[in-house]
């Protein structure tokens, strides 16, 4: 009687297991399964290991199963199984527990068949999923079709060269994240570094040493997983904040908003010019209010969107040269005081009002708008706010200081975005999201925040930006 042998992907990561295992070392073995090799040589001892143990202890699943389909899914002695290391794994082929594998895929462009071939061969021996293109034109369609973990591309090659590939694949939104190593027989530093510039992740001259390709897809692949899961955290801490902060800051001007309107609605026959003019005035500022929430929480997402997508991202940040920043300064001061009636409360000392700082000049109107909105919304009117503007060395100092409530050391360290801290105690508006603000634009600049606050006396925060030369008549 013939048995039936039960179909499972799991056989498929089997038979790579079995390949390696016939080539390798101890060592190769004991990197490739997250074990150390003092680990891998006590299996040995006590078990006269194969690859089917090994695939066992590392994947949890039953060697006899997977080929017949028979007795328990999962490997006996379950207490015997050694932790694997996953996080420095990312290479590693998966089967989960539904049986599907998950591979990271490898797009090869390159034009010399023999030389795909053979990185293909690799590759596919590493646990990857392999897709080859013969140039460039076809690479980039594959490319675009198929998203791949990594791209490892020729430069000379019919069609598209390596280098329209690259520019292709950095403005397509959907592609523009995908690591690129470039290989090639030019070697020169020029050409390097001029594909380094285009946004290359790497590149390797021809010939090829194997291992060190290895290597360099290994990096990157770590590298993107790092990025993919401090993008995780990010995303994590903001749904946080949205739950625990926004239906409480939404709510507030939409109960003005609707509640104004209905009134207005209802007792339109009855309400005077001046009454209706009053209920208007009172639904556009809670309109105002609500805008500039949802304006701010756009501009954190943003800014930590560029902030985790490294030299593209920074991109984004546009002329970084903020020319007259000390007039630009004084106006936004007075601008903000003069809105909550503080006029009075402001004090200016700005020693040159023609400075030029290395930032965009939206941005900066941007961080005082944040640092004066802090300072009067945490102290009382009345009570002075004083704005310092200097130079030291190559760097412009922008400081605040107010006489409000303050912070405590603990309070400082634990900035960070939709948090509030004595919000039981006092009533505030708001979302907490200034400082993350603040701190962000500054260190995307270049700069430095520094924090110095005392409960019940007060806060001082300054920001140190770099200097640059002014703009005039330099072409930009």
């Amino acid at each position: 009687m013939t048995t039936m042998t039960k179909h499972s992907p799991a056989r498929e990561i089997l038979q790579r297991i079995k390949d390696l295992y016939d080539i390798s070392t101890d060592a190769e073995l004991a990197e490739f399964f997250g074990i150390t090799p003092s680990a891998l040589s006590n299996w040995k001892y006590r078990n006269t290991v194969d690859y089917r143990l090994l695939f066992e202890k590392c994947y949890g699943f039953n060697y006899h199963y997977i080929i017949t389909g028979e007795g328990d899914r999962y490997a006996p002695d379950e207490d015997e199984i050694l932790e694997i290391q996953r996080g420095n794994k990312d290479l590693r082929a998966l089967v989960s527990e539904d049986g599907v594998i998950t591979q990271k895929k490898i797009l090869i462009i390159e034009d010399h068949s023999q030389m795909r071939h053979l990185i293909e061969r690799h590759l596919k021996k590493e646990g990857y999923l392999v897709l080859g293109a013969g140039d460039g034109t076809e690479g980039l369609a594959m490319a675009k079709e198929h998203i791949p973990d990594v791209i490892i591309s020729d430069i000379l090659m019919p069609g598209l060269s390596g280098y329209e590939v690259l520019k292709e694949i950095r403005a397509d939104l959907h592609t523009t994240h995908i690591p690129l190593l470039f290989i090639s027989s030019k070697a020169d530093t020029t050409e390097i570094r001029h594909a380094m510039n285009l946004g290359a992740d790497d590149y390797l001259t021809k010939p090829i040493q194997i291992k060190e390709l290895m290597h360099a897809v290994h990096a990157r692949l770590h590298k993107s997983a790092l990025v993919q899961r401090q993008m995780d955290s990010v995303l994590q801490k903001i749904r946080s904040g949205f739950v625990r902060v926004l239906p409480h800051e939404f709510r507030t001007p939409l109960s003005t908003i609707i509640g104004g309107t209905k009134y207005i609605i209802d007792s339109f026959e009855t309400l005077s010019k001046p009454e209706i003019l009053e209920l208007l005035k009172m639904v556009n500022s809670s309109t105002n209010n609500l805008n500039r929430l949802l304006e701010k929480i756009l501009l954190y997402a943003k800014l930590e969107s560029i902030a985790h997508e490294g030299e593209e991202g920074l991109e984004q940040l546009g002329r970084r040269v903020a020319d007259n920043a000390g007039d630009t300064i004084s106006d936004v001061v007075l601008d903000a005081a003069q809105e909550q009636n503080r006029m009075k409360d402001i004090e200016l000392n700005i020693e040159e009002e023609n400075i030029t700082i290395g930032i965009n000049a939206v941005y900066l109107t941007t961080l005082i708008t944040e640092l004066m909105d802090n300072a009067m919304k945490f102290s009382q009117a009345g009570t002075p706010i004083v704005v310092a503007v200097k130079q030291e060395e190559d760097m412009c100092l922008i400081s605040m200081r107010d006489e409000g409530r303050g912070m405590s050391s603990s309070q400082i360290k634990n900035i960070g975005a939709f948090t509030q801290f004595d919000r039981e105690m006092y009533e505030q508006q708001g979302i907490g999201l200034g400082f993350s603000i603040i701190a962000r634009i500054v260190d995307l600049f270049g700069g430095k925040l520094t924090i110095k606050s005392e409960p019940a006396k007060g806060t001082l925060v300054t920001v140190a930006l770099p200097l640059t030369a002014p703009t005039k008549g330099r072409k930009n």
